[in-house]
């Protein structure tokens, strides 16, 4: 008996708006998945389930029928849009890609390459349409797709599960979506149904119950256990961001208290990084706000106008997520360029602290849902379609580069005329945008513009360092200020000092103004004793920058490189190289006064180089401090910098120490010159190497179309090989049924090939099974019949039934000939039922010898061809002017039906004649001449004189039939 669907019914419109939403993607082998995962899923839980499995479009799919059998409620194909309903499982139609879009499953044609329907676009839309109520569950297949697609769920707070390797037929698609780092489970397909009935019937009760303190101690572990993994501190985020995303880890969990959560970061790596990935917010969109982008079109017009062609403008995007914001300022300026036709040069550092979102930044390739909301015009002309994918052009794309870089603690760029720094700040604390904001006025150059966030403000956090210049757009202006351009938090200890001030404000209130009199007595102190420095680790990174180094460090254009020996000026390299390999061996080092000169000054700067350890960090830091002294206030003042009892030695130094400069700077640039020859054999190393990557791109596009194909052939393979388990089903069934009919049956095509016979018809007709396949008509069936290929053919063609009489030495046989065909071929073959027997016995036991003798005497006697037929129009005497008249031997005659003597279609209607006549319905045309049209053996037609009368043989009725051409009866008449 067929199960019964279940179906659940949502009448209320917030518990609509709350339902979640299923997302089913699979390929080459997903039908078995599916069928594991829908046994298992019930609906007592309302959601909608859509599957989007990849389908030859140019065949029809029995996915439905056969996910229909295995399924606990209704499976529906959506061959058009149509708004869903909870707990029907939804399979989009191939050829098709489907996209939610007002609660609606909106159908669209699917790219001529690439996979169908995509799953990437299916999810992406998803995600837009319902954020955290997205599921995205990935099957067995071959390829990616699906992969970019949980991105943008992971980035909505949706759910995403997929299936293990173990199960997974192909485990490709699958695996593509672990790489992304945003899977929360993977599970065998039951296990899958069982975990998502469970989210989505607990989750919400889950989420509202979980213990979530404001200030605890679980927490302030949570966040060390963070720093420790990832080396990021998120103390200062917002704690109600925190909350949620650190709530949706322990949902997927089922842990209801933090400490138990903290408890699971301790033990498993893995959480911290799921719960760090949950943490990052990569989202963005191209020309986000379109009225606040318009104002930033006007300030970059403006920027351009103001600089010559030989200037460099320098912008930087911090937080670009995955580009789509950096390529969008990159296009303004391309805009700009052209309005004004200068051909000026432009740079945009794009960073971000996920390396994921940017290497997906860098390829520079996005969706048609990514860029739904571009300007067709931008799209033209800054976009080109490549596979279903928009990619944006080389003069865009070269503009922007792209680095890890965290805006909290690593050193920024600087001297830049545009900061883009769009919904970040929102997630972080009043402390934390006013240092972020310190270092995008020092990063900034004087009169630089900073293009914010709706939710987001420069003046009202550091009022003394911006000005609004543009409200609407949310653009601000750098001011002109005396303040010291200190970015003392650009430190990787950030984090020690963030948890200091919280753990500074649980202390009593004198006992707080005391530590803060004595943190402004030190901060005195090292203003005085170190007030330019520079913190490096034993690489030579810089990890710290006090005070103002603009004289003596440059910052480069392009990507960033923060190794010291690359920021610091040409004249300082000899000796900062010198003294930091001194400090590693002696743990520090100095050198004397370096005098120059600085418009008509005199002056002397002194370097050194300190070593020092720091707690909780496996190697040393090193110090390097700038001290400059103006010799001419130095005299002034009466302070000798150097003895004059030493001064002719020292002066002598000081000549061979500059000889040695010399010499070494010889040294440096032959190093150099060296360094050009091997960066132009590694320019023609990179170019070849550009050549065997398009080459492979190249390869990797053929690759695609293939597994795109192959994906299509084994789903189609998966359903023939049901459909054809099906039909040995119903051969083997129909097998049984033919070998336990008694009735004689044989079954031919519609090329009069034997298909099939029962046992009774083998007996009748001497068929054996090598005669299966074999046209019937050539075969020696152990009965004359004659003409049968021309009556099968006839059957075939008028899809009519027809009786043929035949006989088998003493037995006589009503053969009916009916047409069978199908729904897709409009006649397939003819069926040939032994539809009646009738017996009689030999012809001298059964007729009077006496009465046959006068009827074959009459037969010689009279000029005319003579014909006997029974009732049922079988022939059963002739004489030889039949034989010759008609081209037939009276073998080839007798028992056979009269009606091969008689052309359509006459043939088709005389039984009904004798029908007719023997029931009373027709007078007949009997004992008068008529006129009839004869039909020989060779094909050819007669006008013949037909004379019948009716007689009885030993009690039986038969009928007897003269035939002659016109002119001979005129003759005899």
């Amino acid at each position: 008996m067929k199960k019964q669907k279940q179906v659940t019914t949502v009448s209320d419109e917030d518990a609509l708006e709350k339902l979640y939403w299923v997302v089913i993607g699979a390929s080459a082998g997903g039908l078995e998945a599916l069928k594991e995962f829908l046994k298992v899923l019930e609906p007592q839980t309302p959601a909608i389930y859509i599957i989007a499995q990849h389908l030859d479009p140019k065949h029809p799919t029995i996915l439905k029928d056969l996910l229909e059998r295995v399924s606990n409620m209704p499976v529906e194909l959506v061959n058009k849009d149509m708004t869903p309903i909870p707990n029907t499982i939804y399979i989009v139609s191939p050829g098709h890609n489907a996209q939610i879009k007002n609660g609606k499953i909106v159908l669209s044609p699917a790219a001529t390459i690439g996979p169908k329907p995509s799953i990437n676009l299916l999810l992406d839309s998803l995600a837009e349409e319902v954020s955290e109520r997205a599921i995205a569950v990935i099957l067995s297949g071959t390829g990616s797709d699906g992969s970019q697609g949980v991105a943008s769920i992971k980035a909505s707070s949706g759910l995403i599960i997929v299936q293990d390797e173990q199960t997974a037929k192909y485990a490709s698609m699958p695996n593509s979506a672990i790489e992304t780092g945003f899977v929360d489970l993977v599970l065998p397909p039951s296990k899958i149904a069982q975990e998502l009935g469970q989210y989505i019937q607990s989750s919400g009760k889950l989420l509202s119950n979980l213990a979530m303190p404001k200030s605890s101690t679980s927490l302030q572990k949570l966040f060390k256990r963070l720093l420790d993994e990832t080396g990021y501190d998120f103390s200062g985020y917002k704690l109600k961001t925190v909350q949620r995303r650190i709530a949706r880890r322990m949902a997927v969990h089922k842990i209801l208290t933090l400490d138990d959560y903290v408890s699971l970061l301790n033990t498993s790596s893995s959480e911290v990084e799921n719960l760090f990935r949950d943490l990052l917010i990569s989202v963005t969109d191209f020309f986000r706000d379109t009225e606040a982008f318009s104002g930033l079109e006007r300030v970059i017009f403006e920027v351009v106008k103001q600089h010559d062609e030989n200037d460099q403008l320098r912008i930087w995007v911090p937080g670009c997520a995955n580009g789509e914001e950096a390529y969008s300022i990159s296009i303004l300026f391309q805009k700009a360029r052209m309005a004004l036709r200068k051909e000026i040069n432009y740079q945009i550092f794009a960073t971000d602290i996920d390396e994921f979102a940017l290497s997906q930044a860098r390829k520079a390739t996005f969706t048609e849902t990514q860029v739904k909301n571009v300007d067709p015009q931008i799209l033209d002309s800054y976009f080109y379609l490549k596979e279903g994918a928009y990619i944006i052009k080389k003069m865009v794309r070269d503009h922007v580069v792209f680095a890890r870089q965290n805006v909290v603690m690593d050193p920024p760029f600087s001297r830049l005329d545009l900061i883009s720094c769009r919904n970040v700040m929102i997630y972080f604390s009043i402390d934390l945008q006013r240092q972020v904001l310190q270092t995008f006025h020092f990063a900034l150059k004087p009169n630089g513009f900073l293009f914010l966030g709706k939710a987001e403000s420069a003046n009202s956090v550091t009022p003394e360092l911006f000005d609004a210049y543009d409200k609407v757009s949310q653009i601000f202006k750098r001011k002109q200020t005396s303040i010291s351009q200190r970015i003392d938090h650009v430190s990787s200890a950030v984090s020690v000092s963030i948890s200091r001030r919280r753990q500074d404000s649980t202390m009593p209130l004198m006992l707080q103004e005391k530590n803060r009199l004595v943190g402004q007595l030190d901060q005195a102190l090292l203003d005085q004793l170190i007030p330019t420095a520079v913190v490096i680790d034993d690489q030579g990174q810089v990890m710290h920058i006090r005070g103002d180094v603009s004289y003596y460090l440059t910052f480069p254009q392009g990507r960033i490189d923060t190794n010291i020996l690359t920021l610091v000026r040409d004249e300082l390299k000899v000796d900062v190289r010198t003294l930091i390999q001194k400090a590693k061996r002696d743990g520090s080092a100095t050198t004397q006064a370096l005098f120059y000169e600085e418009v008509s000054k005199k002056n002397a700067l002194f370097l050194s180089v300190q070593r020092m350890s720091v707690e909780g960090m496996s190697q040393d830091v090193y110090v390097l401090s700038f001290t400059k002294v103006d010799l001419s206030d130095a005299f002034i003042s009466g302070t000798s910098l150097i003895d004059n009892k030493e001064g002719i030695s020292n002066e002598t130094l000081r000549q061979e120490v500059s000889i040695f400069k010399e010499r070494l700077q010889t040294a440096v640039e032959e190093l150099e010159t060296t360094n050009e020859e091997l960066q132009s054999t590694n320019e023609e190393l990179q170019s070849s190497n550009e050549e065997l990557q398009s080459a492979n791109e190249e390869l990797q596009t053929s690759n695609e179309e293939m597994q795109s194909t192959n994906e299509e052939l084994s789903t189609v393979n998966e359903e023939l090989e049901v459909k054809t388990f099906e039909l040995e089903q119903v051969n083997n069934d129909l097998e049984n049924m033919l070998a336990m009919m008694k009735e004689p049956i044989v079954m031919v095509d519609n090329r009069l090939k034997v298909q099939r016979f029962t046992k009774a018809a083998s007996q009748i007709f001497n068929l054996t099974q090598k005669d299966i396949g074999q046209i019937i008509t050539t075969l020696d069936l152990g009965v004359e019949i004659v003409n049968l290929r021309q009556e099968l053919l006839n059957v075939i063609e008028s899809t009519s039934e027809h009786d043929l009489p035949i006989r088998k030495r003493d037995q006589e046989f009503v053969i009916r000939l009916s047409p069978y065909k199908t729904d897709s071929v409009s006649q397939v073959g003819v069926m040939m039922f032994v539809e009646e027997v009738a017996l009689t016995t030999p012809l001298p036991s059964e007729y009077n010898q006496q009465q046959w003798q006068v009827v074959e005497l009459c037969g010689k006697v009279v000029p005319y061809a003579q014909i006997v037929i029974d009732q049922k129009g079988i022939i059963v005497a002739v004489n030889e002017r039949s034989e010759s008249l008609f081209g037939y031997s009276a073998k080839e005659l007798l028992y056979q039906n009269v009606k091969i003597l008689m052309p359509n279609p006459y043939s088709q209607h005389h039984d009904d004649y004798i029908r007719d006549y023997l029931n009373g319905n027709s007078a007949g045309s009997l004992g008068i001449w008529r006129d009839v049209t004869g039909l020989m053996k060779s094909g050819e037609r007669l006008l013949l004189k037909l004379y019948v009368e009716s007689t009885l043989l030993n009690g039986k009725p038969y009928f007897m039939g003269y035939l002659t051409k016109p002119e001979i009866l005129d003759a005899f008449k």
